[in-house]
């Protein structure tokens, strides 16, 4: 009995470790999120235009789409669905392409009119924007060029992975969170800069004894209005998807199914962004914070799509009951545990490179602040590991719980797990870091917050 224990304890310690390795490998893709946070720190005026961080955040929780392609290929290809080739491939991959390009554009549209809708309820009368063009236009640019590339190289990377004998459930996620990550920050900050979305001829206006930039109106919106015309030609091209796919089985049934997500996916996005907003002090106070955001945020929705793809292609292959029980079981509590631990290691590395970046800002706020600058980089790390630590447990536990649930409803968790999973791991990790920055960094909460954030950006210039 001992020795059968004994063989048991050291396999599960193997998987551990086996599964611990490879999710750092496959996490620590996410350190390229830190090019778009750096992207979103240069290119995007967030200080200055408030109702960008509420659009970005949604804008990014989108990517949940890409992931769905991302697991129902890795599930495809270890069940034979799918083939690991662009040529001649299944009519499941078809359906599967088609059925990511509309609900990318459902999503777009979705975004546009929530975001519209809590620009209005939460910004004051000289910061809310009346004219809901910018809310149309923007997301529908942004997600149709990230869907129509990121479908393809999300195929490629999934054949890639696939014919190296690589699982694509482990590394597929990763990698694309970051390129999607970086496709949305390009295209929306080439999107604001195209557009000029704010006044030219008074662009301050000062709002609470702050300047931002007013609002575009009139002559200032014609390239936005110009841009509704690209805008309605993807609408176009989306309703023809639509139409010629409206009898294919597959594609009704992921659409059916992934509906709900969507919906929850624009909303929980969106409180994303408010919460972003609302924490604006720590982001400007610690800019290490911004850089990183991405990439952080990126690191806890893969954890979890990873952990969700394993565990629905394991219920999908029988390897594992779809039942809570299931749990106890070495197959998946060392997967939970082994991605967790890996989560861990990146997301300190995360918050090292953050601070190496923005080096000189931290030295300055260590001096206003009269702390040295070491307490204030571990105190940034301990804020971004708690945020991963609690969030991974929190949806990871709310993700099995719901896979099982679809599995016992005969629906496929692909469609509504992983967007769930991208969109609550981001308010997760958005919603923790920002409530552990007030509770632990100095100068956040308190008095001190606009008076420094006034210093550093005087500094930078």
């Amino acid at each position: 009995m001992s020795s059968t224990s004994s063989i048991g304890k050291r396999t599960a310690v193997n998987m551990f470790f086996g599964i611990f390795i490879q999710a750092m490998i496959a996490l620590a893709f996410d350190s390229g999120g830190i090019v778009s946070g750096t992207i979103a720190n240069v290119a995007m005026n967030t200080q200055q235009i408030k109702w960008i961080l509420l659009l970005y955040g949604p804008l990014l929780a989108a990517r949940g789409d890409i992931a769905v392609l991302a697991g129902k290929l890795g599930t495809g290809l270890h069940l034979g669905t799918v083939k690991p080739t662009f040529r001649k491939n299944t009519p499941v991959y078809r359906s599967l392409i088609a059925s990511t390009l509309t609900i990318a554009m459902l999503d777009a549209f979705l975004v546009g009119i929530v975001t519209y809708i809590m620009n209005l309820l939460i910004f004051p009368a000289d910061l809310k924007v009346y004219n809901p063009t910018f809310f149309f236009v923007i997301p529908i640019l942004v997600m149709t060029v990230a869907a129509l590339i990121s479908t393809q190289i999300t195929s490629a990377v999934s054949f890639f992975t696939y014919k190296r004998g690589l699982n694509p459930d482990v590394y597929v996620v990763p990698v694309m969170s970051t390129v999607n990550n970086i496709l949305i920050t390009v295209t929306f900050a080439g999107a604001l800069a195209a557009l000029r979305p704010w006044g030219w001829d008074h662009p301050f206006i000062e709002v609470n004894g702050q300047e931002v930039f007013a609002v575009a109106q009139g002559n200032e919106m014609l390239a936005t209005y110009i841009a509704i015309i690209p805008a309605l030609l993807a609408l176009a091209g989306t309703f023809y998807i639509v139409m010629k796919n409206r009898k294919d089985h597959e594609y009704r049934k992921m659409m059916k199914e992934a509906v709900f997500a969507v919906f929850a996916s624009a909303i929980i996005g969106t409180i994303t962004g408010f919460i972003l907003t609302q924490g604006e002090a720590a982001l400007e106070i610690y800019p290490q914070l911004l850089v990183a955001f991405p990439a952080l945020i990126g690191t806890l929705v893969d954890q979890n799509a990873i952990f969700a793809n394993m565990l629905i292609t394991d219920f999908s292959a029988g390897y594992t009951e779809p039942k809570i029980q299931s749990f106890r079981k070495p197959a998946v509590w060392t997967k939970f545990s082994g991605i967790g631990a890996g989560g861990i290691i990146i997301t300190a590395l995360l918050g090292l490179v953050g601070t190496f970046i923005k080096f000189k800002e931290v030295r300055i706020i260590s001096e206003e602040l009269g702390r040295p600058i070491i307490v204030l980089i571990i105190l940034v790390m301990i804020v971004t590991i708690l945020a991963n630590i609690l969030g991974f447990i929190i949806v990871g536990s709310l993700i099995y719980v719901l896979s099982i649930f679809a599995f016992r409803r005969e629906i496929d968790p692909d469609n509504f797990a992983i967007p769930l999973t991208a969109c609550l791991a981001d308010l997760a990790c958005a919603g923790f870091i920002i409530v552990f920055s007030f509770i632990m960094l100095p100068g956040v909460a308190g008095s001190h917050a606009e008076t420094l954030s006034t210093a550093v950006i005087a500094f930078i210039g």
